[in-house]
C-alpha cells in the first residue's frame, strides 16, 4: 500500500510540475483535492457497506497518490504568487505550522474516531476535511500563466536546463536527496525496530515520534521569531542536527534522551525547511516554480524505495546499532559537505545569486556527496 502511494508521485511529480507551471495554480489544487475527497468517499463506502476488497483499496491508495503529484507542484508554486518577498519566511512559518500540529493531533484524533464511530466513518470524516479544503482553495484567484507555444516536453526540459544551470540549486537538491534519504531509513524504519527490540515498544516509539512531531511546531515558531538570513550555513546545520535522534537510539541512550534529541532534531528541520522554501520563492521566477520544486521532490523521493530495500538486506549482516550509527554518519558528512564550498556557505536572503559564482569546483559536489554517502 505504502509503495501504490509513493509510485505515482515518483511518476508523476515532473509531469505535475510543467502542469503547474502552465495553467493556472489555484486550478489544479482544487481539482486535485476534490479528486482525494471523491477517492475518500469511495473508501469509506466499500467499508460502510461491507464490499471492500484489497484491490479497490490499492487503487484508492494509487489515485490518492496521483492527486498528490499534481497538488504538491501547484501548490509549491502559488506561494510566490501570494505573498510578497518580505513576508515569505513568516508565511512559509504560517503555513506548516498547522500541518505540524495536525501530525501531533491527528494521530490522536484518529485513533479516538475509530475508537468512537468506526473505521468507515473515521475514513467519512477524512473525505469531508478534503472537501471542505476545496471550498477554501476554490476561494484563491490566481492569475493565468503566460501561454507558450512550446510543447509539454520542450517545457520540461527547459526547466530541467534551467535547474541544472542553478549549481547552488543542484547542490543543496544533493544534499537533501542524501540526508531524507537516511533520515526516513534510520529514523522512520529502523526506529520503530529499535524501540521493540530495546526500549519497551509501541509505547517508547510513541514517545520519540510524538516529541518529533512537536520540535516540528516549536520550528515554525522559531522560525518566524528569528528568520534566519544566511541559508547555506541554516539549511546545512540544521540538517546535521537530525543525526541527534539517531545517534541516541545507536547507542540505546535513555529513553528522555532519545525524545530530546528528536525534539531538537524537529525544531531544526523546520527551520530549514522555512528557509529554504522563502529562499527558493525568492531565486527563482514565477513561472519556473512548479517544476524546479517537482524536481527538487523527485530526487528526494526516487532513491527512498531502493534505500528501504537496500538498507534491509544489510541489517541481516549487521546489528541494529551499527546500521543507525551508520545513517547517522552519512547524514552528517551528506550535510556537512556543502559546507566547504564559499558559494553555498555565503547563501543568504535578499541576495540574488551570481549563478556562474559556483565555479568549477560546485560541477563535483553531487560526486563527492555520493562518494560520501558510499562511507
Amino acid at each position: 500500500m505504502l509503495a501504490l502511494n509513493i509510485a505515482p508521485q515518483v511518476l508523476l511529480l515532473l509531469v505535475g510540475g510543467v502542469l503547474g507551471d502552465r495553467v493556472r495554480r489555484d486550478r489544479v489544487m482544487v481539482i486535485a483535492n476534490a479528486v482525494s475527497g471523491i477517492v475518500q468517499v469511495a473508501i469509506a463506502i466499500l467499508i460502510l457497506t461491507g464490499v471492500a476488497e484489497l484491490w479497490m483499496l490499492a487503487t484508492s491508495v494509487f489515485l490518492l497518490g496521483v492527486a498528490s503529484a499534481f497538488f504538491q507542484p501547484a501548490s509549491q508554486g502559488s506561494i510566490v504568487q501570494l505573498v510578497p518577498p518580505e513576508l515569505r519566511v513568516a508565511a512559509n512559518a504560517v503555513l506548516r505550522l498547522p500541518l505540524n500540529v495536525a501530525k501531533v493531533l491527528g494521530p490522536a484524533l484518529g485513533g479516538l474516531v475509530v475508537a468512537l464511530i468506526g473505521p468507515g466513518w473515521a475514513l467519512a470524516f477524512n473525505a469531508s476535511t478534503f472537501l471542505l479544503s476545496v471550498f477554501f482553495l476554490a476561494s484563491i484567484r490566481l492569475p493565468q500563466p503566460l501561454k507558450s507555444k512550446a510543447s509539454a516536453l520542450s517545457a520540461f526540459r527547459t526547466g530541467w536546463k534551467e535547474f541544472s544551470a542553478r549549481r547552488w540549486y543542484v547542490i543543496m537538491v544533493a544534499q537533501s536527496t542524501v540526508t531524507v534519504l537516511m533520515w526516513l531509513v534510520g529514523f522512520q524504519l529502523f526506529g520503530p525496530v529499535v524501540s521493540h527490540s530495546s526500549l519497551g515498544g509501541a509505547f517508547a516509539w510513541g514517545m520519540i515520534s510524538g516529541g518529533f512531531a512537536f520540535g516540528l511546531v516549536g520550528g515554525s515558531l522559531v522560525a518566524v521569531a528569528v528568520r534566519p538570513q544566511r541559508v547555506g550555513l541554516t539549511v546545512s546545520l540544521c540538517l546535521a542536527t537530525q543525526a541527534l535522534p539517531l545517534v541516541a537510539l545507536a547507542f540505546i541512550a535513555p529513553i528522555w534522551v532519545i525524545v530530546g534529541a528528536a525534539v531538537l532534531a524537529g525544531i531544526a528541520l523546520d527551520i530549514s525547511i522555512v528557509s529554504w522554501s522563502a529562499f527558493f520563492q525568492e531565486q527563482i521566477p514565477e513561472g519556473l516554480q512548479s517544476r524546479l520544486s517537482s524536481i527538487s521532490t523527485f530526487g528526494q523521493l526516487l532513491p527512498v524505495p531502493i534505500g528501504y530495500v537496500l538498507f534491509g538486506l544489510l541489517s541481516g549482516y549487521f546489528s541494529n546499532s551499527v546500521m543507525v550509527s551508520l545513517m547517522s554518519g552519512i547524514l552528517v558528512v551528506a550535510a556537512l559537505l556543502p559546507l566547504l564550498l564559499p558559494s553555498i556557505r555565503h547563501l543568504r536572503l535578499g541576495q540574488v545569486v551570481n549563478e556562474s559564482s559556483a565555479g568549477e569546483n560546485d560541477d563535483r559536489l553531487p560526486d563527492l556527496l555520493t562518494k560520501g554517502a558510499k562511507g
